[in-house]
């Protein structure tokens, strides 16, 4: 009767494992379906844009009424139209402005448009597409080389005199950002790039119910199943050079490898100087702004092996003057993928797997050890940002994962109630001495140390004395000096940097008057704490909205790729349960614990304020540079901070959220899909 029975419970079980599964197979295929008829299929018809002049370190180019513009360029093939990049302070200007592009040699208008300035998207690049397309064959019987060209726009604001825009450029030689619409893109590379993709949405929604749900695995093996699954997919939609400066984190990178692996001398590796392969190089895959072209270039060259010799140095390249630990893994993958002789772009998606792995070793620790809120770590990991960066070349990889397992690891030793061996300790103090220098703010994370219990470390444990509340601040204090003090000596361009923010020798209503593009500093915020405050809160009251979705990661890529709010809401939900306090928890955390983890995390925001205040030009009216992603080393214990003992979830349900929340973020990968090809 019992064997009946278990029988039975055992059908049962596999019917609805059978079922539940199908539903999200049908989910999945529904949504790929969807952006299939909707955005790929109409993707086929666009243009392809090619940067000429993509600069933007200040809004430098006045747009006023009624003054005509210029800019020479050259390109070649046929002209569809221009993208630029425009700065309207944040006030839309009503009125038009007449765009034309002139044919150098013969000064004739050979295409032009009138547009409406009132719907120009601040900061962002916008198409703008000629009445009728220029086409090159058209004049001169032919498509090959490159013409010389001007392009002219002449604004109209309703307001007239009173009213300007600016367009970003190099201050210093008054050029304007733009870039020429060619190209019409292939369909049959785009449409089996999007069958690349099917094919992995479909295989990680099966991996993830499946390890989730069917198979009995330890909290850290599914956690790093379910990030490898989702990250497949991740990669695919927002490809190398996609993330925030990324482009500079490849080339330090890569003049790592050059440096630690192949062996060039300094004299090879002179300022801003890499070597690379001669075929390490490509427009339309180091376009940072993803586009439908960048799928089309992953898709034809991903598994092609190199077939080119050679390396040639290439100077003055973006590169980051930063701590090497931060990039050694991204270098290690393109050393092996060079061994590999892998294609330029398959060592792209080696160095980014090599920072993923270091991401999941990390996290797989982080949640195996630490005694309290494995949900917590689970649940920021899959924080659609976490996810981006952890995909990627950026240094924030690094930092991130040795913040979440140095909170980790440090509940560990909290909750050990024999007395610390000396390995224990020296491993806490590598990671410490690691994160330190990777990002100077994150120095304050090291301050937890002082929540370890003297009384269980060797040989101090024989000195019998009480510990007062006033000398714990004080060592903190002394604690956080000290760190500040080796990230100094690591990065002493970290202490150049600092120094002249710190006092100012003009008042504010001179620099508004002389230097309006000049940056705060504390001297400045302190002479003038009605702005600063107002700066604040104008900034809380405008984007306050922006960085609680920026934290959790609705807006991702270089160019803000812009999430729907239904799954960030999913997402945050998700977080907020994983904070409550789980019945398996082999660890309380005390009143302290949760003080100096909440102290922590608001210095931290703190600085991270205080940076974009001073990265923010004194006629600003709302803090310029603040990111989300700059407060993730700290979330484990800001969210920590908030776990009390009033709610508690008497179910373990790690494996439910693992699967909503990585399951919700494939559909955050395609939504990034569908905004790249809608562009």
């Amino acid at each position: 009767m019992d064997k009946t029975k278990n029988i039975k419970n055992i059908i049962l079980r596999v019917l609805l494992h059978a079922v539940v599964l199908g539903a999200v197979l049908i989910v999945t295929a529904l949504a790929l379906f969807y952006i299939k008829y909707s955005f790929v299929d109409p993707a086929a018809t666009k243009n392809h844009y090619r940067y000429i002049n993509d600069i933007y370190d200040s809004p430098a180019v006045n747009f006023d009424h009624g003054k005509t513009l210029e800019q020479e360029f050259s390109t070649h093939g046929d002209i569809y139209g221009v993208k630029i990049r425009f700065h309207n302070l944040g006030v839309p200007q009503a009125g038009s402005a007449k765009l034309e592009l002139v044919e150098k040699e013969h000064d004739a208008v050979v295409a032009e448009t009138t547009f409406n300035t009132e719907i120009m998207v601040n900061d962002v690049y916008t198409d703008i597409f000629f009445d009728t397309p220029y086409r090159v064959g058209d004049y001169w019987q032919d498509t090959e080389g490159s013409r010389d060209y001007i392009l002219r726009i002449t604004p109209d604001f309703v307001n007239g005199e009173d009213a300007y825009m600016k367009v970003w450029g190099d201050s210093a030689t008054g050029t304007m950002a733009f870039g020429v619409l060619t190209y019409v893109v292939n369909s049959a590379s785009l449409y089996g790039w999007f069958g690349l993709i099917c094919k992995v949405a479909i295989a990680a929604a099966v991996i993830l119910y499946a390890v989730c749900f069917i198979f009995k695995l330890k909290k850290e093996i599914v956690f790093v199943a379910a990030l490898l699954a989702v990250s497949c997919l991740f990669t695919l939609a927002l490809p190398p050079f996609s993330s925030p400066d990324e482009e500079a984190h490849i080339n330090t990178a890569y003049r790592l490898a050059n440096e630690k692996f192949e062996g060039y001398s300094k004299e090879d590796l002179a300022e801003r100087t890499i070597q690379r392969r001669r075929e390490d190089y490509s427009e339309t895959f180091e376009n940072k702004h993803t586009d439908v072209f960048s799928y089309e270039y992953v898709y034809d060259n991903l598994f092609e092996k190199a077939d080119k010799e050679g390396i040639k140095p290439i100077s003055n390249v973006w590169a980051v003057s930063d701590f090497d630990g931060v990039y050694m893994m991204g270098a290690l993958g393109i050393k092996v993928s060079h061994m590999l002789n892998l294609s330029y772009v398959g060592s792209m998606y080696l160095g980014r797997l090599f920072n993923l792995l270091f991401f999941a070793v990390c996290l797989f620790f982080a949640i195996k050890i630490t005694p309290v809120g494995k949900n917590v770590f689970m649940a920021l990991g899959f924080f659609p940002i976490t996810l981006h960066l952890a995909n990627s070349f950026s240094r924030d990889v690094f930092v991130i994962s040795l913040g979440f397992l140095f909170t980790a690891y440090l509940l560990y030793l909290l909750k050990q109630e024999e007395t610390y061996k000396w390995w224990q300790l020296l491993l806490l103090a590598v990671i410490c001495v690691l994160l330190a220098p990777s990002k100077f703010i994150y120095c304050t994370l090291c301050m937890a140390v002082l929540l370890l219990d003297i009384s269980k470390v060797p040989l101090l444990n024989r000195i019998k004395i009480k510990i007062n509340p006033v000398l714990a601040v004080i060592a903190a204090g002394i604690c956080a000096v000290a760190a500040v003090g080796l990230a100094v000596i690591i990065r002493p361009d970290v202490l150049r940097t600092v120094l002249p923010a710190l006092s100012s020798s003009e008042s504010l209503e001179t620099l508004l008057a002389t230097n309006p593009e000049a940056t705060f500093n504390i001297g400045l915020m302190l002479q003038n704490p009605v702005v600063t405050l107002k700066l604040i809160l104008a900034t809380i009251f405008e984007n306050g909205a922006y960085y609680i979705k920026s934290v959790a990661g609705g807006v991702l890529g270089y160019n803000s790729v812009l999430i729907s709010d239904g799954f960030i809401i999913i997402i945050l939900i998700c977080a907020v349960l994983s904070t409550f306090s789980c019945e398996k928890d082999s660890y309380t955390l005390r009143i302290r614990d949760r003080g100096m983890f909440g102290f922590i995390s608001l210095i931290i925001l703190a600085l991270v304020v205080y940076l974009g205040i001073s990265w923010t030009p004194v006629y600003y009216t709302t803090i310029y540079g603040i990111q989300g992603k700059y407060l993730l080393p700290v979330l484990p214990m800001a969210f920590l901070a908030l776990r009390g003992s009033t709610f508690k979830i008497k179910k373990d349900i790690f494996n439910s959220l693992c699967f909503t929340m990585a399951f919700t973020n494939l559909f955050v990968a395609l939504n990034a899909i569908t905004v790249i090809l809608q562009r």
